[in-house]
């Protein structure tokens, strides 16, 4: 049965102080547990009904206090944070697909930052790691994902994500990754690794294909008009989310 912590904490201007924890199971195959998947959802509608409810969302646990390193007991899981642009609303289904080739369960999780909408993938662990465990396989999981525009210090255990009113939160079942064995099986591997890199945007020599900036009519049965940059953005990562069962 592997548990999952999940930590909130409130948003101040300077930093994330904790407000509360909440302990799970990834799957409702323990009728003696409650699954993360309920626990997530159930938040999301507390946040909805209650615009004061705390956005940060850690999977760890902690001491009292800010997201300092000092307060982390220990995390459970590795989450790591990528940029939704306009010009790339496929980077959902390929985080999706790259997981399932890893073969890890993953959780995605659609948040956001000061720089705009985000996706969070999050995998969970057998067991708890601490600081230095976090990085190296944090930096690993962002080398196999292979992906661009990560969110700055998300290689860091003391990493908080920010949910949404509209966060749907979908949780894909599959192995969960036991640090230890997956850290000694690495060992030899990666050792020039710089994960940061992927914190920038991707080098010309790997462009994808880029949409048009220009707005899109859009029309609802009534009206014409034309969607701003920032309105494409989110309307086009939500179809993608959708295909994966997420939901507006």
């Amino acid at each position: 049965m592997t548990t999952v912590t999940l930590s909130r904490f409130e948003k101040s201007a300077r930093c994330f102080t904790g407000v509360d924890t909440y302990k799970a199971c990834l799957s409702n195959a323990d009728e003696n547990c409650a699954p993360i998947q309920g626990y997530m959802d159930g938040l999301i509608r507390q946040l909805h009904n209650h615009a004061d409810e705390p956005t940060g969302w850690s999977f760890a646990s902690w001491r009292k206090g800010t997201n300092v390193a000092s307060n982390l007991i220990g995390a459970n899981a590795i989450m790591l944070e990528y940029a939704l642009s306009r010009d790339d609303t496929e980077i959902v289904q390929r985080l999706h697909d790259r997981a399932e080739d890893l073969g890890w369960g993953h959780f995605l999780i659609d948040t956001e930052a000061k720089s705009g909408n985000t996706i969070t993938i999050v995998f969970p662990l057998t067991s708890t790691i601490d600081q230095a465990q976090y990085a190296r396989l944090a930096s690993i999981l962002a080398e196999q994902l292979d992906e661009y525009r990560m969110e700055h210090g998300c290689l860091a255990a003391t990493h908080i994500v920010q949910v949404h009113r509209t966060t749907s939160p979908v949780v894909f079942t599959g192995t969960a990754m036991d640090p230890v064995k997956e850290i000694k099986r690495t060992a030899k591997m990666y050792q020039r690794l710089n994960a940061r890199k992927y914190e920038g945007t991707r080098p010309s020599g790997k462009l994808l294909t880029q949409a048009g900036d220009a707005p899109q009519a859009i029309e609802d049965g009534l009206f014409v008009f034309f969607e701003t940059p920032q309105e494409k953005t989110q309307r086009e990562a939500l179809e993608v989310m959708a295909r994966y069962g997420f939901q507006s």
